[in-house]
């Protein structure tokens, strides 16, 4: 099954992208740094780069037109790229808060609108998979903007995979918690090691949910302690909930500088979202 991964440079989409190849999958991994893809590429057979700012004007566009070039048909779409530093919401720079809608929202809302239409004309069978977070589900501290993106996420693929139900499409969420990437240093948090100890690798993170998105699963949520804050999240009162991640992240995470660039630049041979910047 052709298969398209964002984010796929790093962390759980690399991973990803690792898993999909293994079992045979051809993958189109997707991300701003290109050498990072490159290497992936050398380095796992099956994986083509293509070094795309996704929230840039026509990359969602791109993006299926490469693909379908590349391959004729996509069965399966990961929508895995996000980002947030952790930080109190007034504390946060107008262009982190701007890159968070863009590329936890709006970018996999438009990758999802260009590619099931693909999907549905085509007829065979085809998986929507949105990586969202456990904060789609309970409130997390010093991550009003993340948290409220990724509930975004989560209901998004609730509706969306009630509208496909009856079609070849299956919509599913994934749903990670703590997991050992670059994620947290880039966001500003280093987890003590009592936090640590109840994380998982990006592979071991990876290899869980790959079955969940093949059987079209609507939602995946490895790990017993993600699932309890995410039940706590939805049957709690607010202050409550907010309360108990509180707590988690006072005992388990320390607050560090955030290290996202401002304007962050794609690597070079990075392509624009244009169809003639994909030519270049």
């Amino acid at each position: 099954m052709n298969t398209v991964i964002t984010g796929a440079s790093s962390g759980i989409g690399r991973a990803m992208a690792k898993t999909f190849a293994r079992e045979g999958h051809a993958v189109l991994a997707v991300a701003r740094r290109g050498d990072r893809l490159a290497e992936l590429a050398r380095e796992v057979p099956h994986v083509h780069p293509l070094p795309l700012d996704i929230t840039a004007p026509g990359a969602p566009q791109a993006v299926l037109m490469e693909a379908v070039e590349r391959y004729g048909k996509v069965h399966i779409l990961v929508n895995n790229a996000g980002m947030s530093p952790y930080q109190e919401f007034r504390e946060l720079r107008i262009e982190h808060l701007r890159r968070i809608l863009a590329v936890n929202a709006a970018a996999l809302a438009e990758l999802c609108h260009f590619f099931l239409p693909h999907m549905l004309a085509h007829g065979e069978p085809a998986r929507i998979a949105n990586v969202g977070s456990v904060g789609g589900y309970a409130p997390l501290p010093k991550f009003a903007m993340y948290s409220g993106s990724k509930h975004f996420v989560r209901v998004f693929t609730d509706i969306l995979a009630r509208e496909c139900r009856k079609t070849n499409v299956r919509v599913c969420g994934v749903y990670p918690g703590g997991t050992l990437t670059e994620f947290p240093p880039l966001a500003g948090q280093r987890p003590r090691p009592i936090s640590r100890a109840a994380m998982v690798t990006a592979e071991q993170f990876a290899e869980k949910v790959y079955p969940g998105i093949l059987r079209g699963r609507r939602v995946i949520m490895p790990g017993f302690s993600n699932r309890l804050v995410a039940l706590a999240g939805k049957v709690l009162p607010f202050p409550l909930a907010m309360r108990l991640t509180e707590f988690i992240y006072g005992i388990g995470v320390e607050q560090i500088p955030t290290a996202y660039p401002l304007n962050p630049n794609p690597s070079p041979g990075a392509r624009t979202g244009s169809r003639e910047g994909m030519r270049e």
